[in-house]
């Protein structure tokens, strides 16, 4: 077996998963305006079949929350629908099913969310404009949202749900001294930072309990100054752990990644800060970040550096990049280009790894 680590079936929890590798929740923006998943929506499913991990892309949990007019929506019942025939499809390859949810807060615009103003923990938050400030009342009302897209989760059929706390969404603009501004106790000290994130996952397992375990994407440090450091990262990350949390997909906060990577490491800035906390906790740790070869993740796993790998770019450039690495046909995978700026959310077809893979099937 060329990859006995990535091939080895691994336990998280009650959940069983085929192999290591896990497919990241990638936005690909072809969701009707209304929310509703697209025949687009399940292709991208269907062809990705391969990782034993598959995280269905962020799924906005208010309408307000919207990253774009075309995200996959879970903040209706009619949601349910279109989400269970994606989590069929997952299932119909052998994997276990998640689903992110997700609310963009103050990294929005008025056009993505359709004229609903934006809502963040400070005004000072916003990316495009300036957000309102969310009241304990409108606060409350997130926190309902993010209870009720879990249950409808459970309803579509899925095995497991992972909330965003990463990438200057909302719940990392609460951890973040950078776009929370509060007096209140939802800001200010490190503890009162988390507690949004603590109070979502808490009401979740509530609503869900053992149907539906609970996990989360966390941004453990943001790229800017004065921003969350990685030992405060690690510091939630411990307590979410004592809450209860099964498992932790580690990634980066506000900004890019900050560099963090020693001198001439194979591994980027982003896998670097899931390795570092993966040394402090002791549930698994998804990691994640410029992972484009199957080696690179066989030697994450075998060195015991993180316990699941992500690969995001990779199976964006070959849909087929897990079944041919499992298989021992790596080189035919059509690799990744690390474009500078990915082609592949708004322009697919520029991607020079779809073209590639066009020549080979014409």
């Amino acid at each position: 077996m060329a990859f006995p680590h990535l091939s080895r079936p691994f336990h998280l929890g009650r959940l069983v998963l085929p192999n290591r590798l896990v497919l990241p929740p990638l936005v690909r923006w072809t969701a009707a305006e209304d929310g509703t998943v697209t025949q687009a929506n399940l292709e991208h499913y269907r062809r990705a079949a391969g990782p034993g991990l598959v995280i269905v892309e962020a799924s906005a949990v208010s309408p307000e929350g919207r990253l774009a007019r075309e995200q996959i929506g879970i903040f209706e019942d009619r949601h349910v629908e279109g989400l269970a025939r994606i989590a069929g499809i997952i299932h119909a390859s052998g994997a276990v099913a998640s689903i992110q949810i997700h609310h963009a807060g103050g990294n929005s615009n008025r056009v993505n969310t359709c004229g609903l103003p934006l809502v963040a923990p400070s005004a000072a938050a916003g990316k495009d404009e300036a957000p309102e400030e969310l009241s304990e009342e409108g606060i409350e009302r997130i926190l309902s949202c993010f209870e009720a897209a879990a249950r409808r989760a459970a309803a579509a059929g899925f095995d497991a749900v992972e909330v965003h706390g990463a990438h200057g969404y909302l719940a990392s603009q609460f951890l973040s001294p950078l776009a929370n501004r509060r007096a209140d106790r939802w800001g200010g000290s490190l503890e009162n930072r988390a507690r949004f994130l603590r109070e979502a996952l808490r009401r979740i397992r509530a609503a869900v309990g053992d149907r539906l375990p609970a996990s989360l994407r966390l941004g453990v440090a943001d790229g800017a100054a004065g921003g969350l450091c990685l030992e405060e990262g690690i510091r939630v990350a411990r307590w979410l752990e004592e809450d209860g949390l099964p498992f932790l997909h580690v990634s980066s906060g506000i900004g890019d990644p900050p560099a963090v990577a020693p001198a001439g490491s194979p591994w980027s800035d982003r896998m670097h800060l899931a390795i570092a906390v993966k040394k402090a906790l002791r549930i698994p740790v998804i990691g994640v970040g410029g992972v484009v070869e199957p080696a690179q993740a066989e030697e994450l796993l075998a060195r015991g550096l993180v316990d699941l790998v992500a690969v995001g770019r990779g199976m964006l450039a070959d849909p087929d990049w897990a079944a041919k690495a499992l298989s021992g046909r790596e080189a035919d995978i059509v690799r990744c280009r690390r474009c500078l700026k990915c082609r592949q959310f708004r322009h697919a077809e520029r991607c020079p790894a779809n073209i590639e893979l066009a020549r080979r099937a014409g």
